[in-house]
């Protein structure tokens, strides 16, 4: 889609924005600071129920001084969006803000609606209300490895479609940041800040939503349709940038692309503040979902390659960035539609070069597991890591598939309801899945401008100091020690006044297993002696 000239809503902007220019060196370039320009925005948020999503809004609130927040809510469980929205206030990422500015949350506002409906669902009023609305994030996507073809057609691309088609109708529109993933075009070695073309047209795609009505004919042409890619997740984010791509002309649009999420703030230890001031978004999805099954201890072992890198995106750091990349994707716009779409990458693979083995081995040295003990778990916690598959198969029967299944048994006889077989079933599954970025790594220039940001923002809210720290691989340990904590806080939802019995529980469990260990032990020995003695005889 390259039009001749950009259309009007681009050319509004264009020219709304230029009183905010001075010019030099033949260039236009917006003046202000972040806090500038964001000051009284009104801002729409697709997914603001999601991890990024509600990291995003606390973000915003917190620092941007913005003026009203809309965030699209789906209707659901007999709850009504703005039911939602009061759920939504009582986040753990909002505990701060809370405290420190309990009035900032009255700027958001539930918006009905639902990506994969036409217009997003929203109705005319509230369209009319929205009218004022000048930077658009969209953040939903569903984010499930093994969705069904017709589920990730549907948000992933079907819903970014309707929300370009919504901020068209947006006059005051400054910017589009779409939230890919770094795994868009996982069949390449190394990814640049720069879009690829999509191996498919995303037109047919969604025609093909309309055309093959059967669910099982359209699961049989996934394998075939997603070719290069290993899975529905990846294949979908890639169609959506190439959609998003094609509107490029119409709309200020950019692409921020990070890699795995993780709920842990970089800069709350660089800053070196009271734990209070902690935020975390708490999630059972992802590598913090993961990092709960093994404090459990109910995943005993990973199947992974030795040399594969952590490669993270830092709450703080990923939406520091993301808001940073909005300003320059903006002052882009102002100079008119770009001959390439602006991409930005959140890549940590240039500044934390530890491999996952070496950190997950670093938490066990350290006892982390143990410092922050669940009430809840079922054996010792602690983890195998193996790029053996024999071993890890080994492992995952011995270690995890017969003791879920002995407790299970017992929860039967006991005429209570079975649950660990699911749950090691639900952990096996999302390996499997993630196996291709298990023995993968794909490289980059990390944080793209990281140098220029950390410049530009140094001692501002809006810092990435926390990245050049000289001890940061000491840094992500730390983190990792307080995203368990918040893992038995908010999310297994412990007293953390029970921590000290549950240590004491935990050492009493790891006493009887060493006890049980040389039992066995023993009972071998004196087999092995007696067979010796029998022979000798």
């Amino acid at each position: 889609m390259r039009d001749a000239k950009p259309p009007a809503a681009l050319r509004r902007m264009t020219a709304r924005v230029g009183c905010q220019c001075s010019v030099g060196s033949g260039r236009r370039r917006y003046t202000g600071s972040m806090e500038e320009f964001f000051e009284d925005s009104e801002i729409f948020v697709t997914g603001g129920s999601g991890v990024v999503g509600k990291a995003l809004i606390e973000k915003l609130l917190r620092s941007c001084h913005v003026r009203r927040i809309y965030v699209l809510l789906r209707p659901r469980r007999q709850m009504t969006a703005d039911q939602r929205l009061l759920r939504l206030r009582q986040a753990t990422v909002f505990h701060v803000l809370v405290a420190e500015k309990p009035q900032e949350l009255d700027k958001v506002v539930a918006v009905p609606g639902d990506v994969s409906l036409p217009g997003l669902g929203i109705d005319p009023a509230m369209r009319e209300r929205m009218r004022g609305v000048s930077l658009v994030y969209h953040c939903a996507a569903t984010v499930r490895f093994d969705e069904p073809l017709r589920v990730a057609l549907r948000l992933n691309v079907g819903g970014t479609l309707e929300a370009l088609k919504f901020a068209e109708g947006l006059p005051n529109l400054r910017a589009f940041v779409h939230v890919s993933t770094f795994y868009s075009n996982p069949y390449l070695k190394r990814v640049e800040p720069k879009y690829y073309s999509s191996p498919m047209d995303w037109r047919l795609c969604l025609r093909l939503l309309e055309e093959v009505a059967d669910d099982g004919m359209l699961n049989a042409l996934t394998r075939k349709l997603i070719v290069g890619f290993p899975n529905t997740y990846t294949f979908t984010k890639n169609l959506a940038e190439s959609l998003v791509n094609d509107y490029r002309h119409r709309l200020p649009l950019i692409v921020y692309r990070p890699s795995i999420a993780l709920k842990i703030s970089l800069s709350y230890f660089f800053l070196r503040l009271t734990i209070r001031r902690l935020v975390f978004s708490p999630s059972l999805m992802g590598a913090m979902g993961l990092f709960a099954l093994v404090g459990a201890g109910i995943l005993k072992t990973v199947y992974l390659g030795k040399d594969i890198r952590l490669d993270i995106t830092p709450q703080d750091i990923g939406i520091k960035s993301m808001l940073c990349y909005t300003k320059r994707g903006s002052e882009i716009y102002q100079r008119g539609p770009p001959d390439e779409l602006p991409v930005y990458l959140s890549s940590s693979c240039t500044h934390l070069p530890h491999t996952f083995t070496q950190i997950a081995e670093q938490m066990d040295t350290l006892d982390l597991w143990r410092d922050v003990a669940f009430g809840k778990n079922l054996m010792i916690p602690g983890c195998h890591y193996t790029d053996r598959r024999w071993v890890y198969q080994l492992l995952v029967f011995t270690k995890q598939i017969l003791p879920a299944a002995t407790i299970d048994l017992l929860l039967r006889l006991c005429g209570q309801k079975p649950v660990l077989m699911s749950a090691v079933r639900k952990a096996y599954q999302t390996l499997e899945v993630m196996q291709p970025f298990m023995f993968n790594n794909y490289d980059s220039p990390g944080v793209t401008d990281m140098d220029l940001l950390s410049k530009e923002h140094a001692g501002t809210p809006f810092n990435l100091d926390a990245f050049n720290h000289p001890d940061i691989h000491g840094l992500v340990i730390q983190c990792c020690g307080e995203m368990l904590l918040s893992i038995r806080t908010h999310l297994l939802r412990e007293d953390p006044s029970t921590l000290k019995r549950s240590k004491i529980i935990l050492r009493t469990k790891v006493i009887l297993y060493r006890l049980f260990r040389l039992f066995l032990l023993y009972k071998l020995m004196r087999w092995l002696w007696t067979s010796y003695s029998s022979q000798l005889l």
